[in-house]
């Protein structure tokens, strides 16, 4: 099964899969404890802007979702764009972002409050007392999670696991039929680029996961080729310094920046990109502003790129 490959079983357990029904009332396991929420909530608050689209794919009564700040990546109110279509059409109001407005959250009436555990939109612990203060409250996702997982953590903790057996349905036939559309002759490599060098997305990316799924090679990157910084947290990006450009082979480059669609942006960023064979052979491709951010509305925005740049 695709979903496999996108490590959906990793996050059952964190999920609270031994979560206990009692009724009106659900005992939930998440990465801050153990907390009791309504088992049917009707007010669902996003505090992290990257918590609503998982609760939007989930058919999640959403009524407010925080934001960030409004870019090309975003709509006016800086919901992210592969979405924010649906957040208007559902009615969700904007809260004040990227940081979390704790009187705007208590005005919106929650019956309860998710946030995400990871990423710049992250709620530490002393967010998630104040918080929980407000209504029961539960943060999801350590680490690099995949859209996938964190989707199926959602879904064991709201009682929706049915919604997400859904989605990973659809998943299969996306993959299934962009696969069709596909040249995998050539390998790729998936990155964003910095003024200290580039990003490369391994296998355990949420990008590096679809690319595989549709029967892409990734670029094996030597060990010697990663850069001194770091990416955090992150283990599921490798840096590659602009010296050791060469280790991106013969790849196609497949841009993942927000920064625009103009090729030529890249090179005022990193020269040494015009040596490569796959600038050199007009193999370079952006993949648009929403494969940044990868998500249940983002992946087959993503999926019908790959088959226009890279078409069998």
């Amino acid at each position: 099964m695709a979903l496999t490959a996108c490590g959906t079983g990793g996050g059952s357990e964190a999920a609270g899969a031994q979560d206990t029904d009692t009724g009106e009332i659900r005992a939930v396991t998440h990465i801050y404890g153990e907390t009791e929420i309504p088992a049917d909530p009707q007010s669902v608050v996003a505090v992290s802007v990257t918590a609503a689209p998982v609760l939007l794919s989930l058919d999640v009564p959403v009524v407010a979702a925080g934001t960030t700040t409004p870019s090309a990546l975003t709509d006016d109110n800086g919901f992210f764009a592969q979405w924010a279509p649906v957040a208007e059409e559902r009615g969700v109001e904007p809260l004040p972002g990227p940081e979390i407005s704790l009187e705007a959250v208590a005005a919106a009436g929650p019956d309860l409050i998710v946030g995400n555990g990871f990423g710049a939109d992250a709620v530490d612990e002393a967010t998630y007392e104040k918080l929980s203060e407000i209504a029961p409250t539960v943060v999801y996702g350590e680490g690099d999670v995949s859209w996938v997982d964190l989707t199926e953590q959602y879904a064991r903790a709201l009682d929706r696991t049915d919604r997400f057996e859904e989605i990973t349905g659809e998943y299969d036939a996306l993959v299934e039929e962009s696969a069709a559309r596909i040249s995998t002759e050539q390998p790729v490599a998936v990155l964003s680029v910095t003024p200290n060098g580039f990003n490369v997305f391994t296998a355990e990316s949420a990008q590096g996961r679809l690319a595989t799924d549709l029967g892409l090679t990734l670029q094996e990157l030597p060990e010697d080729a990663a850069a001194d910084s770091t990416q955090g947290a992150r283990t599921d990006i490798v840096g590659v310094a602009p010296e050791n450009a060469d280790a991106l082979g013969d790849a196609t480059l497949l841009f993942v920046n927000p920064q625009g669609d103009e090729l030529d942006s890249y090179l005022e960023t990193a020269p040494i990109l015009e040596s490569l064979p796959a600038w050199e052979d007009e193999r370079a491709f952006t993949l648009g502003p929403s494969s940044f951010r990868m998500d249940y509305y983002s992946v087959p925005l993503l999926a019908e790129r790959l088959t226009e740049v890279l078409p069998s």
